[in-house]
This record gives structure tokens, C-alpha cells and sequence, in this order.
């Protein structure tokens, strides 16, 4: 990312030691996806689980996208600057709604919006330095995040989404089929018609929808006869 971007804006931390070492693997698709669904919505409420900065880098460092010591600084630095905090937050909400949008195209099979893929593509500029380390069975490419490690850990998780809906099996993404809810998954049934997220919570409120309307066809049927 350019040195004209929020978060580099207000997180030019400098941390020598932390923004060239190594991380340790790539963002999973769960854990893009996981991102995306820390907005939450139930029953025609949202809940967003990064509703502060100190609760979004919890979740990075939980994820293992940042390493304790640059979650450490940053913890510090943002305590001391609640208007950087709020940008850089504000930053983390727009990539993660960027990244939703891409679910969202990917499983309706249309294009995203125009804002949304700039977004994901400006955070995917985000500056990496590939190398080979040794490994048990002979050697697997490594890479290093150089600059803000917020950005970084975006980047990874853009990085995520990105690849499933370009490269791998973007007909596997799927969106929680209860509307009160519309949690993204990836659906690794064998069938691969998996509609809801759960079946013990949304896929049993729809079975219970589905009772209470066929109750009620019978008994108006009864009644009218």
C-alpha cells in the first residue's frame, strides 16, 4: 500500500524488527471468511465484533496475521490516538465490506461493484518479498509483509477471498440461504447443496417455518371445506 493510504497515514509504527519478519503462512479462506462474517446479522440486527481498533487487532493477532510484538505497539500507539484508531478502523470496515461485496458477486454470478474491486485491489498492493526457507521434506515459499502490518494482515486476508473467487472453486462459496441471517460459508459437503450455515440453528428455523406454513395450508383448507 502507498504511503496515501489511511492506515500508512496513521500507523507508520516503526517497527524494524516486526514489518520484516516473517509470518508464518498465508490467510485461509476460513479466516478471510471469517472476517467478512465479524459483521454479523441475526434476525434483522447487526452485531460488528470489531466494533473498536483494540477488538480488530485482537482478532488479527487471534488469526495470526500480526505478530505480538507490532500487536503490542500498535495497542499502545492507538490507546494515545483515538482519531488514528477511528481511521484505521474505519479502513478495516471498508475492506472487509469490499471483501463481502466479492462473496456476494461471486455466489449471485454477476460482477462487483466497481468501488468494492478497487478497494481489493489497492489493498492487494500491499508490498510482499517471497524466498524459500527449508521445510521436512525439501523446501516451501515463504514471504515477508514490508511496511504497515495492518495493511499487511488486510492484505492477506484480501488475498484470500481473491484467490478463491479468480483461481479456486468460487461455486463452493455459498451465502447463508436464511435472509435473517446471511452468513457466508464455504460448503465442503460432498454434494455441494449445503444451504445453511447451520443446520441446528438456521436450517431448523426454516424446517419450523415450513411446518407452521403447512399447518396453516391445512387448516385453511379444512376450513374452507
Amino acid at each position: 500500500m502507498t504511503a496515501s493510504g489511511p492506515a500508512s497515514q496513521t500507523t507508520s509504527v516503526a517497527l524494524d524488527h516486526a514489518s520484516h519478519a516473517e509470518h508464518g503462512h498465508q490467510a485461509t479462506l476460513e479466516d478471510g471468511l471469517d472476517f467478512v462474517n465479524t459483521l454479523e446479522h441475526e434476525r434483522g440486527h447487526s452485531q460488528d465484533h470489531l466494533s473498536s481498533m483494540a477488538a480488530a487487532l485482537d482478532w488479527l493477532g487471534q488469526h495470526d496475521l500480526m505478530h505480538e510484538e507490532a500487536h503490542r505497539e500498535l495497542v499502545d500507539r492507538f490507546s494515545d490516538d483515538e482519531e488514528g484508531a477511528q481511521r484505521v478502523l474505519a479502513r478495516v470496515h471498508r475492506v472487509r465490506a469490499a471483501m463481502r461485496e466479492l462473496v456476494d458477486a461471486s455466489v449471485a454470478r454477476r460482477p462487483p461493484e466497481g468501488r468494492a474491486l478497487e478497494r481489493i485491489n489497492r489493498i492487494l498492493r500491499a508490498p510482499y518479498s517471497y524466498y524459500l526457507v527449508p521445510s521436512h521434506d525439501g523446501v516451501s515459499l515463504d514471504h515477508r509483509h514490508e511496511g504497515d502490518p495492518v495493511e499487511g494482515a488486510l492484505a492477506r486476508l484480501a488475498e484470500s477471498i481473491a484467490r478463491e473467487v479468480s483461481q479456486g472453486h468460487p461455486e463452493r462459496l455459498r451465502i447463508c440461504a436464511d435472509e435473517e441471517c446471511r452468513w457466508v460459508f464455504h460448503d465442503t459437503s460432498p454434494t455441494g447443496r449445503r444451504k445453511w450455515c447451520d443446520m441446528t440453528t438456521c436450517g431448523n428455523r426454516a424446517k419450523a417455518a415450513r411446518h407452521r406454513e403447512r399447518q396453516r395450508s391445512a387448516e385453511g383448507a379444512v376450513t374452507a371445506g
